[in-house]
């Protein structure tokens, strides 16, 4: 596995258990990432439809900037809205995958 597809693979199970989606295993990294996005997407629609304050929640708790997410809604078509929320979260989730893989990196030279 590719440090590519490990950083997908990270933030693909992190994207899973916050929004509690099922995700395949073995994946190539964009295979990976196309599959959790359209779960993603399915999810959205739903918490938009049916609970949207579970919504924001989780966004609030993963981090997504709410300035953007406010942008989003003020200023997308709404349907085009999950599409553009979900590459958000994507977006984040791989940045701090990033992150970790770099402090992980920056602790072992440290030995």
């Amino acid at each position: 596995m590719t440090s590519s597809d490990a950083l997908a693979r990270s933030a693909a199970d992190r994207i899973a258990i916050a929004f509690d989606i099922d995700e395949g295993h073995g994946l190539t990294e964009h295979d990976i990432l196309q599959q959790i996005r359209e779960e993603l997407v399915s999810r959205i629609i739903h918490l938009l439809n049916a609970n949207p304050e579970k919504l924001m929640a989780i966004l609030y708790r993963i981090d997504v900037q709410e300035a953007v997410v406010n942008e989003i809604f003020a200023t997308a078509i709404p349907p085009d809205v999950p599409e553009l929320i979900a590459d958000l979260i994507i977006d984040r989730q791989l940045a701090k995958a990033r992150t970790r893989a770099e402090h992980a990196r920056s602790d072992g030279d440290d030995t």
